[in-house]
């Protein structure tokens, strides 16, 4: 597998979680499998039933926000509110008016703490008489995750990719399930599994991975939004001498916003990879392939397939001596919670 396969995924558009974008993206992995197995997932799927701005009575290119719905009519500035798209996207404030318009030079889909007031990404700033309408809800729907077992084993080391994504989802997170396909490390000592998620993305972070059945996890490694050329290593402690294999941006503990993050809540020494230099392109239509991206794919690849196998060479209690020098305690399970504050998780007092 190479990196065009990811962009011929994004070629079916956007993957709303629970869609049947996300689910013909799911059929079509499936199709490069030799073994799988479907998980089904509870999950909601969010339709998008109307998404109309008109400004002075001209239509305008505009995206609606997660979950805001609503219809108004005023003057920006009065009813509606206009306000720059801020440097980091879950630095977006709602405010008291009825409307609000995000300005960026991309369109996005970035969720808000509330349903309220509707809300829309336009891409120049505007002034005078505003019509918006944007109308969708959430309906309960089924989906699944894909597995596929590449080495058998009495435990697993699993490589984890979410299907689901907002726009056009190159890099997050079509570039991983490519990237995860494409790898093939020579293990000794332990299984090697892929799964790909459903409903990463969504009113809730990580339906897919809540669901996913756990056992038998000996270490899992989301991947996740990444973009050229370096790597945020967002892990427990008892992983992060593997850092070592990586262009590296900085050493973190577990992100609680991907999937690896329900492993290690249930106690399973987890990691996350991904880059913030996505930022400015994030859930956005402009997430979309550059040049540098085939040599780091290449890189990726060669870097993840050093590190398992570098992580096979190593037993359980190995890492969790590791875990304990750490924490503290010696309990893994409910020892490392969010801090979603700051963006990042800590240890449990």
């Amino acid at each position: 597998m190479d990196i065009g396969f990811a962009e011929d995924l994004m070629k079916l558009g956007e993957a709303i979680h629970g869609g049947n974008i996300e689910k013909k993206i799911l059929e079509i992995i499936e199709g490069n499998l030799d073994n799988f197995r479907k998980n089904v997932v509870r999950t909601k799927f969010w339709k998008i039933e109307r998404e109309d701005v008109y400004v002075n009575n001209k239509r305008i290119e505009a995206s609606l926000l997660p979950y805001t719905s609503g219809c108004i009519k005023g003057k920006i500035g009065r009813e509606i509110t206009i306000i720059d798209m801020p440097s980091h996207p879950f630095s977006l404030s709602q405010p008291e008016t009825e409307g609000l318009l995000v300005v960026d030079n991309k369109l996005r889909r970035i969720s808000l703490s509330k349903n309220k007031p509707v809300s829309f990404f336009i891409k120049n700033k505007m002034e005078g008489y505003v019509e918006i309408c944007g109308e969708g809800k959430l309906e309960d729907a089924t989906s699944y995750n894909l597995e596929t077992i590449r080495k058998d084993g009495n435990d697993f080391i699993v490589i984890g990719a979410h299907v689901d994504h907002w726009l056009s989802g190159f890099h997050d997170n079509l570039f991983s399930i490519a990237l995860a396909l494409s790898l093939r490390p020579n293990l000794k000592n332990h299984g090697f599994k892929l799964v790909f998620f459903s409903s990463e993305e969504g009113p809730k972070c990580c339906t897919g991975s809540l669901q996913q059945p756990k056992d038998k996890t000996f270490v899992m490694i989301s991947l996740d939004a990444l973009f050229p050329n370096r790597v945020v290593f967002s892990a427990t402690p008892d992983l992060w001498e593997f850092s070592k294999f990586f262009r590296l941006k900085r050493i973190e503990m577990p992100s609680p916003f991907s999937d690896h993050f329900p492993y290690v809540a249930e106690g399973y020494p987890g990691m996350v990879l991904y880059n913030d230099d996505l930022i400015p392109f994030y859930h956005s239509d402009q997430d979309l392939p550059i040049k540098e991206d085939l040599s780091y794919f290449n890189y990726m690849k060669t870097s993840l397939e050093r590190m398992i196998e570098s992580i096979d060479e190593k037993n359980s209690e190995y890492l969790d001596n590791q875990f304990y020098k750490y924490s503290k305690t010696k309990i893994r399970k409910g020892s490392i919670i969010p801090d979603y504050r700051n963006l990042t998780s800590r240890f449990k007092i």
